[in-house]
């Protein structure tokens, strides 16, 4: 019964590696959101396509759901710090609809990340290139699709922010991710979590 209850949470139990990795991705989090690097000036509405999520996709990918859930938590409350006014104006004022939009959509770029890997993990290039895919619509579309469905951003903004921001940061996710990814699993000493039977 014990044992069972062990497995049960195990993949809740944090490594030193898990850690590293956590905190290594946190950081690089928190450093795109205040530096110039996590934004790429796009002319739409939003002015900007973003690599703030690459870190957490790539940590998923690493080390697993529950540590990318953690870095797309940092980069969540990055977010949160930097941009709630636009958030609350987008979600007409409701701030729990704000922290949903903020929040959510984050914390699951790296689970999406990961389990997007998982059946393709014996062709990693494709794999590294579909979960970049995966973890950034999980960023955009959720973001966006929260604000429009119980906010107050209005759906036409769709067809700008798709055809200007979504194509830039798939393509900067894909290109970032698969190289990175491959590295990773040359140099790392055990298989990446992503990767392993």
């Amino acid at each position: 019964m014990e044992q069972e209850r062990r497995s049960r949470f195990s993949h809740l139990h944090l490594s030193t590696h898990d850690l590293a990795v956590a905190g290594v991705f946190g950081a690089l989090s928190i450093v795109l959101a205040f530096t110039p690097l996590g934004l790429i000036p796009v002319p739409n509405p939003t002015e900007a396509a973003t690599s703030l999520h690459l870190p957490a996709i790539i940590a998923g990918i690493l080390a697993g759901p529950f540590v990318g859930a953690l870095v797309g938590l940092v980069l969540a409350i990055s977010s949160w710090y930097l941009f709630s006014p636009a958030f609350m104006t987008f979600a007409g004022g409701n701030l729990p609809v704000a922290m949903l939009a903020a929040f959510l959509p984050r914390i699951l770029i790296g689970v999406v990340a990961y389990y997007t890997y998982r059946p393709l993990r014996r062709r990693p290039p494709l794999a590294a290139g579909a979960a970049a895919v995966t973890g950034t619509l999980t960023n955009t579309f959720g973001v966006l699709g929260i604000l429009i469905w119980l906010g107050e951003l209005p759906a036409v903004l769709l067809v700008p922010v798709f055809s200007m921001n979504v194509p830039i940061e798939i393509i900067l996710a894909v290109v970032i991710a698969i190289p990175t990814v491959a590295a990773l699993r040359a140099v790392g000493k055990r298989p990446i979590a992503a990767a392993r039977d």
